[in-house]
């Protein structure tokens, strides 16, 4: 009995994990998000589970060294490692609004941009010279809502750094399979009733909860910043 118990549990832990994190430079909220009822394949997309959900302020998360320093991450840490185990996580972080400037962005002239490199230069610089800075200090991301219709969402290149270092202490505190992406909040629409299967969550984690709901249901249509 405790045998088959422990292989159920251990076939659960490799099914993938959720973790949507509202991103706000030095301030977190995180969901995770697990589905209930794995053994039954027609449940399997229709019933998430909140495994966690936390609020991280972390003003100085490292130290001089470069080392994770802070409390309060530890114990997220702590308390994040056991509900993963060995299952697969994957991460989808929501860059706020106020930190994304989206431009339109006209059909690029494809007699110099051949090639998705120079096409991405040309978006780089296109946004650069808009907001009057250098290019190397932006980091732009090209949506393309439709035929006729595109934009170029811009952050700045900082921003990027800091959420890949986030991950990449998230990647060694859990110490798993971690695969992760980024988007801007602007083509969510924040839900303010979460569905009854949520019980538990608070409310200022919906966004959260929805980066999280996002992954389950579909692949993020942004381009990873």
């Amino acid at each position: 009995m405790l045998k088959h118990f422990f292989r159920h549990q251990f076939r659960r832990r490799l099914k993938p994990l959720y973790l949507g994190i509202d991103w706000q430079v030095d301030d977190l909220r995180l969901v995770l998000l697990g589905y209930d009822n794995l053994g039954h394949k027609a449940c399997k997309k229709k019933h998430s589970l909140v495994l966690g959900q936390w609020h991280l302020s972390l003003p100085m998360l490292l130290g001089s060294d470069g080392t994770v320093v802070h409390p309060v991450w530890q114990s997220f840490i702590t308390q994040l490692a056991p509900l993963v185990g060995t299952a697969p996580v994957h991460i989808n972080v929501g860059i706020p609004n106020r930190l994304c400037t989206w431009l339109h962005c006209p059909k690029a002239p494809t007699a110099h941009c051949k090639s998705l490199f120079t096409l991405q230069l040309y978006y780089q610089r296109m946004a650069a010279t808009a907001l009057n800075i250098e290019p190397v200090n932006l980091r732009v991301c090209h949506l393309g809502l439709s035929s006729n219709l595109s934009f170029l969402v811009v952050t700045k290149r900082r921003y990027d750094e800091q959420i890949s270092q986030l991950l990449g202490h998230l990647h060694n505190g859990i110490k798993g399979n971690v695969a992760a992406c980024a988007q801007p909040q602007g083509l969510t629409q924040i839900i303010h009733q979460v569905p009854s299967d949520s019980v538990g969550l608070d409310d200022a984690n919906a966004m959260a909860w929805y980066m999280a709901s996002q992954l389950m249901t579909n692949t993020p249509k942004a381009t990873s910043f």
